[in-house]
């Protein structure tokens, strides 16, 4: 799964390095950012496809939309059972449900090693089963939910998909390697924010407040920064989203 954010663009990345094919899919589902997201992904292609280091084909991206994804009753249901014990992000019942309706296997999610808050996803992997490593193939560490070990659940609902070897580090270890090989570019072409506020990261939604607890603040004005803190300091949402607003207009 791609989205042109940081964590699944350093997966592309790794795996553009191999003499294989790959086939991103992208999850269509309503986010304000979803314009911004396919612009990232385009120029972030572009790149790769014309990097020296690339050998993979890289496959054009696959859309998937809420009409691409059938009713499974029993998908939805164990979904529904692990979400109620923390919360999960829907995304995981409609990949699941698509994966299963059209046989689609191994895809890749690219979670990351959290840094300071905690990780709705790691919490229910935890609760419901164990993660098993492995090397594939082309020699690289891919995590996956360990079938013999783990709820029915968490099986049928996270067991067809490959875990990222970016399960086992941070945004900043991720970051670091990029600059490191030479993809400060791509690096900077990544998106991330949910919210924007005409065109610019609002700093206040969940991507941006795991960016910015993860380390990554070069990516926010300070203005954008003190809203984050506002906000974690119990200001009103929408009294932090006007003020995010008139500071973008009034370029701070």
């Amino acid at each position: 799964m791609w989205t042109g954010g940081l964590d699944s663009t350093y997966t592309m990345i790794v795996y553009s390095h191999y003499d294989i094919e790959i086939q991103p899919y992208y999850l269509r589902h309503g986010r304000k950012s979803e314009k911004y997201e396919f612009k990232a992904m385009e120029e972030i292609r572009e790149e790769l496809l014309n990097n020296e280091k690339t050998k993979a084909k890289i496959l054009p991206l696959i859309v998937i939309g809420e009409e691409d994804i059938p009713s499974d009753s029993e998908v939805e249901a164990a979904y529904s059972r692990l979400k109620a014990q923390g919360g999960l992000g829907s995304q995981y019942d409609w990949i699941a449900r698509y994966a299963r309706h059209h046989d689609v296997e191994g895809l890749f999610y690219s979670p990351v090693k959290p840094t300071s808050s905690a990780s709705k996803f790691r919490g229910c992997i935890e609760a419901n089963g164990v993660i098993k490593e492995y090397v594939n193939s082309v020699g690289r560490k891919v995590f996956t939910v360990d079938m013999e070990n783990s709820s029915p659940d968490l099986k049928l609902v996270f067991g067809g998909f490959n875990l990222s070897e970016t399960f086992d580090i941070t945004k900043l270890e991720e970051e670091k390697r990029m600059r490191e090989e030479g993809y400060t570019r791509i690096l900077e072409k990544t998106w991330f924010c949910h919210t924007p506020v005409l065109g610019k990261a609002c700093g206040c939604c969940h991507p941006c407040e795991t960016t910015i607890e993860a380390g990554q603040t070069w990516r926010f004005t300070e203005s954008r920064l003190k809203r984050y803190r506002e906000l974690k300091a119990g200001a009103s949402p929408g009294k932090v989203r006007l003020e995010t607003y008139l500071d973008v207009l009034l370029g701070r």
